[in-house]
C-alpha cells in the first residue's frame, strides 16, 4: 500500500463559461461519433479508474505517462499507435493522458470515429490540449505578430483560432468548428490542461483567459525548472513537474529503471510530493524525426528558422521510418514502464485527471 499523509487543499467552486458550439460543417462528424459511442462499452470518461492511483494526494513519488499526439503526416500509423496505447494502458489499469493538437482531433473524427470512441469513454485516457505549428502562438512561430495587436484585437483573434479549425498550409483559421472549444464537444468535457507556448506575455496572458473560461484546469509551460505543485501562472494551476523523462529519446534496449527512473530519481531528491513526467509522441513508435518540422521549418529539428507562407503540407523531407526491431524496443520500453509501476506500488501512477480531483476542481 501506498504511505499516506495528510494533505489538504481549499476546494474553491469555480464556474466556467461556454462558447458557440460547433459549426454546422462540423456537426455530421460530431453525429457520426455518437454511433460507435453507444456501442463502446467503456466507462464514462468521469469515473475513477480501478487501478493503482491514490485517491487523494500521498507523499510519495508519483509518475505521468504523457503521450503528444500530433502527428498528422502519418495517420494510419498514429491511429494505430494510440490504439495499441490504450490496450495497454487498460491491461494494466494505469491511466494515461493525451495531448491532442486539433488537426489531429479534426483528422481522428474523420478517418477513425471509433478510435475516438475509445479515447471518450475509456476510464483511463485523460485528455488535453496541445499546440503546434502553423499556430502563431506556438513558441517562436509568431508569423501572426501577436504581440503587436492591440488587447482586444488580440483576444478576437485567439478566440477565433480556439474555436475554428486551421488550415495547416496558411496558418489561419477556417469557417469549420476547431480549436479547444471543438475539443470540448468532441470528448464531453474540456481538455484539462493547455499548452502555454506564446513566447510574448500579452498572448500567453489572453490565451489563458480563454481557455480557464472554456474550463481548463492546469496549463503546461517548459522552461527548465520544476513545477511544484500548487504553482499558478496567468491565474491557472500548472501541471506539476519535478523532472520530465523523454524517455522515447534513449537508444536501444536499455534497462528503464537504472537508465531512466534511476537518474530521474536523483535529480528530484529528497523532495516529496515528487512528480515524474514520461514523454512520448505518436510517431516516436513508428518515425526517427518529427514529420511535419521540414515544412514549416527551414532547419528542421532546430526550429529557428522558419519557412515563408504559404507551407506545402507536402515537403516533409527525408523521414526516417523505424524498423521492426526499432519499433520493437520502444514498445518494449513503454511497457517494461508500466509493468515497474504495477509492481512497485511504492510509486504512484497519476494523471490530469487525478490532479483535478487533488485540486478540488472535479
Amino acid at each position: 500500500m501506498m504511505r499516506s499523509i495528510a494533505w489538504s487543499f481549499v476546494a474553491s467552486a469555480v464556474s466556467f463559461s461556454c462558447s458557440s458550439s460547433p459549426g454546422t460543417s462540423q456537426d455530421a462528424a460530431l453525429q457520426d461519433v455518437a454511433a460507435p459511442l453507444a456501442d463502446a462499452g467503456g466507462t464514462d470518461a468521469s469515473s475513477t479508474p480501478d487501478a493503482p492511483v491514490a485517491t487523494t494526494m500521498q507523499n510519495i513519488v508519483y509518475a505521468s505517462f504523457v503521450i503528444n499526439v500530433h502527428d498528422w503526416v502519418y495517420v494510419d500509423e498514429s491511429i494505430a499507435t494510440i490504439g495499441r496505447l490504450i490496450d495497454l494502458h487498460e491491461q494494466y489499469k494505469l491511466p494515461v493522458d493525451m495531448y491532442m493538437t486539433d488537426p489531429m482531433v479534426q483528422v481522428y473524427m474523420t478517418k477513425a470515429p471509433a478510435l475516438i470512441a475509445r479515447m471518450k469513454t475509456s476510464p483511463y485516457v485523460a485528455i488535453s490540449h496541445h499546440l503546434r505549428p502553423p499556430s502563431p502562438y506556438y513558441a517562436g512561430f509568431d508569423w501572426l505578430g501577436l504581440d503587436k495587436l492591440s488587447s482586444a484585437d488580440l483576444k478576437a483573434k485567439l478566440l477565433s483560432y480556439e474555436e475554428h479549425a486551421i488550415d495547416l498550409s496558411t496558418g489561419d483559421p477556417t469557417s469549420a468548428a476547431g480549436g479547444y472549444e471543438y475539443m470540448k464537444q468532441v470528448f464531453g468535457y474540456p481538455p484539462y490542461v493547455v499548452t502555454e507556448a506564446a513566447s510574448a506575455s500579452a498572448p500567453q496572458k489572453a490565451l489563458a483567459e480563454i481557455y480557464k473560461a472554456k474550463g481548463a484546469k492546469f496549463s503546461l509551460v517548459h522552461d527548465g525548472k520544476p513545477i511544484e505543485w500548487g504553482d499558478k501562472r496567468n491565474d491557472l494551476l500548472m501541471r506539476p513537474e519535478t523532472v520530465e523523462v523523454k524517455v522515447y529519446e534513449a537508444k536501444g534496449d536499455i534497462d528503464f529503471k537504472t537508465s531512466l527512473l534511476d537518474p530521474a530519481m536523483a535529480t528530484i531528491g529528497t523532495k516529496r510530493p515528487a512528480f515524474i513526467n514520461m514523454k512520448w509522441h505518436d510517431d516516436n513508435f513508428n518515425s526517427s524525426g518529427t514529420p511535419w518540422i521540414n515544412v514549416y521549418f527551414a532547419d528542421g529539428e532546430n526550429k529557428s528558422k522558419l519557412n515563408p507562407r504559404p507551407w506545402d503540407t507536402k515537403a516533409i523531407g527525408t523521414i526516417k521510418m523505424k524498423t521492426a526491431d526499432e519499433k520493437a524496443i520502444q514498445w518494449k520500453r513503454y511497457e517494461t514502464a508500466l509493468k515497474y509501476f504495477v509492481d512497485h506500488p511504492e510509486f504512484g501512477v497519476a494523471g490530469a485527471r487525478q490532479h483535478a480531483k487533488w485540486a478540488g476542481l472535479e
